[in-house]
């Protein structure tokens, strides 16, 4: 059997690659040699060559493209990014309005340019409107926190209309907004404000129930109460409270509303050291009998004996109170005292009814009567020697809430009056809504009594009114012979005022009605007046 010996391979020659293959036979001798030109395998791997470069070419270009598309991607987003943080930053996510934050530094350069812009002062103009809901905390407290958005969001949406586009509206922060117009004038500022209390009066729709809220503004002008944020702020501020302790509704600050403001921004600062304290004292006042002047009843006045400023007044601290945090805190304190002090008198053999005053936002809280039912237990005081009072003004501020409340009051067993009444708008048509025992007159319907026929004429509906509703008249403010001997004339039987005493402290008028009192007597001669002829 031959054998052969075979190889191949490439080799050049001139500048030409040759493919060769050899093959020989050893038997033989023969052998060949066998050479090609290897062209159209060099034009296939050009061509490969030149497909593998403008592959290459276009996945690189590729990824540049990618590269800068992903990195327009990436700087896009981060700048939506940071343009929602500064957003963030600068708005309430509530409402969508311009923040605090927002204000101030708005405020800050236009504030920096007008007083670099060489206008004379006197050309000047701008009013910052500082506003507060006056009954947005009883919102969130009966209907829950979702309610008090939506009410929020309802407010803003009012402002911003209210204020039109060249105004800056802003939520200042809780239930309190900012509006800041620098074209308008003290007078055109005082016209938007009146403009807004109106509309924050007119009802607005949450949960399928209307709220009436109210507003207390506070104005304060550029440049003539300021030319700094900080001042403008404090003196809206203070004009703010102004309005909102004396229901104004809108207030213009004053030079001299400064020095009363921050004498109660002291006070309202030392509540809570107060009520720990035990500096608040009831003083009580009689309620009598007509003619006999014989107590059937105290009111128990609340005094604050402060250590720098002496014994003072409710007048001076109980507006400040109703706009704290502590206002339950406080009812619940002059109540339990009261209720102490109705205990010391049956352990002394005095049986005497005891009224203690209630704001109108205790009627929102649903603690207040196991509260009440608690103190009563805890001091074995009979319900029925407890009188709960409540301004008719503070009733009327909720029907509603008053008739719900009252007949659960009445189901405790203690007794329900209706103060100061008379003051309201609606009064003869609500009374009898009303599941009370008392109605008590106002003392401006007493003052002129003895001289003017239409008190008398106002005084006798109230009693005839009240008789047949089978409720029981107090008249208030009685300081005359001659006014409780003409209430008696027309047929009232219980009155109340300093004829017949002033708010005493406990160790005043305890020996007063416990003086000649047999046991378990109920009343007891203070003041007997001249019985009335007939």
């Amino acid at each position: 059997m031959s054998t052969g010996v075979n190889g191949s391979g490439f080799t050049s020659h001139q500048k030409e690659r040759l493919l060769w293959v050899y093959k020989s036979d050893v038997n033989t001798g023969l052998s060949v040699l066998l050479l090609q030109k290897t062209n159209s395998l060099n034009i296939a791997l050009e061509y490969v060559a030149n497909r593998l470069s403008i592959t290459a070419f276009l996945t690189f270009w590729l990824a540049v493209w990618a590269a800068l598309v992903m990195s327009a991607l990436i700087s896009n987003r981060f700048e939506q990014n940071n343009k929602r943080l500064a957003f963030m930053a600068s708005h309430d996510d509530l409402t969508g309005l311009p923040n605090r934050y927002h204000l101030v530094s708005m405020l800050n350069n236009f504030l920096t340019k007008e007083e670099t812009s060489g206008v004379p002062p006197e050309d000047r103009k701008g009013a910052l409107l500082l506003i507060d809901l006056d009954k947005f905390k009883e919102v969130n407290d009966t209907m829950g926190h979702a309610a008090g958005d939506e009410l929020l969001v309802s407010i803003s949406k009012r402002l911003s209309e209210l204020a039109g586009t060249k105004a800056q509206v802003t939520r200042y922060g809780g239930d309190e907004f900012v509006i800041w117009h620098q074209e308008l004038d003290r007078m055109e500022a005082e016209v938007l404000a009146q403009d807004i209390v109106a509309a924050c009066r007119q009802p607005l729709l949450v949960n399928n129930i209307r709220f009436e809220i109210g507003a207390s503004i506070g104005i304060a002008c550029y440049p003539q109460h300021g030319s700094e944020v900080d001042v403008l702020f404090k003196r809206a501020d203070v004009a703010m409270y102004h309005a909102k302790k004396h229901r104004f509704g809108y207030q213009m600050f004053d030079q001299t509303l400064s020095s009363q403001t921050a004498y109660w921004t002291s006070l309202r600062g030392q509540l809570n050291n107060a009520l720990q304290q035990s500096q608040f004292v009831l003083y009580y006042q009689p309620k009598v009998t007509l003619p006999q002047g014989v107590v059937v009843g105290v009111e128990a006045l609340v005094r604050w004996e402060h250590p720098e400023e002496g014994l003072l007044a409710p007048g001076m601290f109980i507006d400040i109170i109703e706009q704290s945090t502590v206002v339950h805190e406080f009812t619940r304190y002059v109540l339990r005292q009261a209720i102490m002090q109705c205990r010391l008198w049956l352990n002394q053999g005095i049986r005497i009814s005891v009224a203690v005053n209630l704001s109108p936002y205790n009627l929102r809280d649903d603690e207040f009567i196991p509260f009440l039912k608690e103190q009563l237990s805890a001091h074995l005081v009979p319900p029925e020697l407890m009188e709960i009072e409540l301004t008719e003004s503070g009733t009327m501020s909720d029907l509603n809430v008053a008739q719900r409340m009252f007949p659960l009051l009445r189901a405790v067993g203690v007794k329900v009056s209706i103060d100061d009444f008379g003051t309201g708008m609606s009064s003869l048509a609500y009374v009898k809504k009303l599941d009370v025992n008392y109605i008590k007159i106002d003392r401006s319907f007493i003052t002129n009594i003895t001289t003017d026929f239409r008190d008398v004429a106002v005084i006798k509906s109230m009693l005839l009114l009240c008789s047949n509703l089978n409720k029981e008249v107090i008249a208030e403010g009685v300081e005359t012979p001659e006014q409780a001997e003409k209430l008696h004339e027309l047929g009232c039987q219980l009155a109340q005022g300093y004829y017949f005493g002033k708010p005493m402290h406990p160790l005043v008028i305890t020996p007063l009605l416990i003086k000649d009192i047999p046991d378990l007597a109920i009343v007891t001669p203070i003041k007997p007046i001249k019985k009335a002829t007939p």
